[in-house]
């Protein structure tokens, strides 16, 4: 795993094209703050900030997404990476970030929607540049002076760990926690200079951001909210044209390594069922109808994209929509690599559908693949029916 050398950090904006900003991070790996200060007592509370994260039902344990996360994570973030902790949650928006004493956040939201290694170290990548141009410290100063009422860690621990909150308190809190246009612009090229010095490709940082504007786009043409990310990190034409011409003007040999789309594509197809159920239970079918087609693209497993378009449909049970659910989960079931749960899901449409034998045959189906299936005993009183 390649470090950035501390040397090398200190020397970066040297070698910047003339008029960007100076991009010298302004802490060093294994910072601490000042106990004279107040950033002492902020870290204070942030430690029990993290506590509760650790707590979340909705923490991420798996070993091996966790593995695959901390590895992309200390390749971008060089010697700082032990100062962070690294924390997935089960979120299906949109985020990633990095508090000012080293809790990173990334839910599983963005795994499912970057195609890369690359594409996520350029999230991992802006995120640190925060971090270490002390952004993040500056706005927990900021929202914890404006908050009316209540811990701002309070808050921010409803949204960032995903559980429910009214759209307008969320807004709000968005709002508060939202960069300036000038720490976004220096998070983004500090950004990529992080990501071009650990090997991935900075280009992949303007081709994320384009996908989650036309994902937003196609969202509010459907008439759903933005996602909270685009709240707290708007996003422009010309954000995107200003990191290209950074990114071309010094980086121009940097090139996309196909083994960090492989390696993506292997994470994706061994936890999707789980990273897209989450999608699936938003009931964004825009989103999620954007999702599917990119993933099948990339090259994502063709029965489990099938399945899931299969969810969408039966979910939202438009016109002629169990039609479409039941062609694709057929597709599903039938394919090399058939997945269990899409027999289980035919045989409950045919159920409704007073169609018992074509039900039977599903359900009989799904318990041969699925022997130990939680719901045996259920699926066999069905079988039992005359």
């Amino acid at each position: 795993m390649r470090c950035v050398a501390i040397a090398t950090l200190l020397l970066l904006s040297l070698s910047l094209k003339a008029g960007d900003a100076d991009l010298t991070p302004k802490i060093p790996p294994g910072y601490k703050p000042d106990g004279a200060n107040d950033e002492k007592g902020m870290w204070l509370e942030l430690e029990e900030y993290e506590q509760a994260i650790q707590r979340s039902p909705l923490l991420v344990k798996d070993p091996f997404i966790n593995a695959y996360v901390r590895d992309v994570t200390c390749r971008v973030t060089g010697e700082y990476c032990a100062d962070l902790r690294i924390y997935i949650i089960r979120n299906p928006y949109f985020n990633a970030s990095m508090t000012a004493n080293g809790i990173v956040q990334v839910w599983t939201g963005l795994l499912l929607r970057v195609s890369s290694e690359d594409e996520l170290a350029a999230v991992l990548g802006h995120e640190l540049a925060h971090y270490t141009q002390l952004h993040t410290m500056d706005r927990l100063r900021r929202t914890t002076k404006a908050a009316t009422s209540g811990s701002i860690f309070d808050m921010g621990l409803l949204v960032l760990t995903g559980v429910s909150v009214p759209v307008g308190q969320l807004t709000a809190l968005a709002s508060l926690m939202a960069y300036s246009r000038g720490d976004e612009s220096e998070a983004d090229l500090l950004g990529a200079k992080f990501m071009a010095d650990a090997g991935y490709d900075p280009h992949a940082a303007a081709d994320l951001w384009k996908k989650i504007v036309d994902e937003d786009a196609n969202a509010v043409a459907k008439g759903t909210e933005p996602g909270l990310f685009s709240k707290t990190h708007p996003s422009s034409a010309d954000r995107i044209v200003e990191l290209n011409r950074f990114v071309d003007e010094n980086f121009p040999e940097a090139t996309a390594d196909p083994a960090n789309k492989q390696s993506h594509l292997d994470m994706l197809n061994a936890y999707y069922l789980m990273l897209m159920e989450d999608q699936i239970d938003t009931n964004r079918f825009g989103r999620t109808e954007v999702l599917l087609d990119r993933h099948r693209q990339m090259g994502v497993q063709e029965e489990l994209v099938h399945f899931f378009h299969g969810e969408m449909y039966r979910q939202r049970d438009e016109a002629g929509d169990m039609e479409f659910a039941i062609k694709a989960y057929t597709l599903a079931a039938q394919g090399d690599n058939p997945v269990p749960d899409a027999y289980r899901n035919l045989g409950y449409i045919y159920l409704k559908q007073d169609n018992l034998p074509q039900a039977q045959y599903n359900f009989r189906q799904y318990l041969e693949l699925e022997p130990d299936a939680d719901d045996r005993a259920m699926i066999e009183f069905y079988l039992n029916e005359d």
